[in-house]
C-alpha cells in the first residue's frame, strides 16, 4: 500500500468512519493484481497510482456495495469488458467512540483502559490543568472546553458511549440537557454519583423531559463488583459498557458450569466435557 492511501484509511480511522480497502487478487493484466483502493459507504472511492480504468472503479463500487450495507469483508468476482475480475474487500470499522466529561482521578484508568479495548478516547474537561496531554498520553482527544458546547456540537449516535463524571450535578445536568435533544440518542450514557446527586439531576431533567423514559442512562455507573479505587471503578465502568456494547447479561460464566458440575456433568455431557488428567 502507498503512504498515501495509508495516511488516508489512517486518517478515516481517526475520523470515525467505516472504510473498506480494497485489494485487486485476480485481473488478466497481471500488473494490475495487488492494486489498492479504498472505498466508503457514501461512494467516495480513492486509489494509489495504478492502472484501474474508469469502468472497473464504478464495477468495483457496484459490487462491493452488498459488503458496504453488511458491514463484512468479503471477495466479490465480476465480468468487466470480457475479463473476469476479483477483489477482496477488507473492512474496517469506525471505532467506538468513548466520551469522557471529567478529567479528574478516575478518568485516568478509564481513558488507558477505553483504549486498550479499542474506542476512540475524548476527554472533554473545562479546567486546562485538568484536561491536558500530560494527563492523558494514551486518549486520542483531549478537549478543554465547556460540556454545554462540546455536547451541543459533538456527533453522536449508536457507536457513541459517554460517560458523566463530572464535579458536580449541574454539568451533569447541563449535558445532559443537550444530549437529550439531541436527534440521534447515544448508545449508552453513564453517570457517576451518589443517591443525592442521581436524585437532583432526574429532578432537574424531569422538568424539561417530562416523558423521557432514560433507557439509555445508567447511573449509579458500572457493575456492582465493590469496587472503590480508581483503577476498581474504570474495570466495573468498563465492564457495564461492554454488557451494554454486546448486549450480555453480565453474569458470571461459572453460573452455568456449577449448575452441571452438582450433577456430575452427566446431564450436561452434550454441552460441557470432563477435564482428564
Amino acid at each position: 500500500m502507498s503512504h498515501n492511501l495509508f495516511a488516508k484509511l489512517e486518517e478515516s480511522i481517526k475520523n470515525r468512519k467505516d472504510t473498506f480497502l480494497l485489494t485487486i487478487t485476480d485481473h488478466p493484466d497481471k500488473e494490475v493484481i495487488g492494486a489498492k483502493a479504498l472505498l466508503w459507504p457514501d461512494g467516495d472511492f480513492c486509489t494509489e497510482a495504478s492502472p484501474l480504468s474508469s469502468d472497473v472503479k464504478d464495477h468495483l463500487i457496484a459490487q462491493c456495495s452488498k459488503l458496504v450495507i453488511k458491514k463484512r469483508s468479503g471477495t466479490v468476482k465480476f465480468l468487466c469488458n470480457d475479463s473476469i475480475i476479483e477483489c477482496f474487500a477488507e473492512y474496517f470499522p469506525a471505532p467506538l467512540h468513548l466520551i469522557v466529561a471529567g478529567a479528574g482521578h478516575v478518568c485516568e484508568p478509564v481513558a488507558e483502559m477505553g483504549r486498550m479495548l479499542g474506542f476512540f478516547v475524548t476527554v472533554i474537561d473545562d479546567r486546562e490543568d485538568y484536561a491536558n496531554r500530560e494527563r492523558f498520553p494514551l486518549a486520542n482527544e483531549v478537549v478543554c472546553q465547556s460540556y454545554l458546547h462540546y455536547f451541543r456540537h459533538v456527533e453522536v449516535s449508536e457507536k457513541t458511549y459517554i460517560l458523566l463524571l463530572t464535579r458536580g450535578h449541574k454539568y451533569d445536568v447541563l449535558s445532559l440537557n443537550e444530549l437529550l435533544r439531541r436527534d440521534h440518542q447515544a448508545g449508552y450514557i453513564g453517570m457517576i454519583g451518589s443517591r443525592r446527586r442521581i436524585s437532583g439531576v432526574f429532578e432537574e431533567l424531569q422538568q424539561d423531559f417530562p416523558n423521557e423514559s432514560f433507557d439509555n442512562l445508567y447511573t449509579p455507573v458500572g457493575l456492582d463488583i465493590g469496587a472503590e479505587t480508581p483503577a476498581e471503578i474504570a474495570v466495573s465502568i468498563m465492564a457495564e459498557i461492554l454488557k451494554v456494547k454486546n448486549q450480555k447479561s453480565g453474569n458470571s460464566l461459572s453460573a452455568h458450569i456449577k449448575k452441571y458440575a452438582k450433577m456430575g456433568f452427566h446431564e450436561g455431557a452434550g454441552k460441557w466435557n470432563k477435564c482428564s488428567s
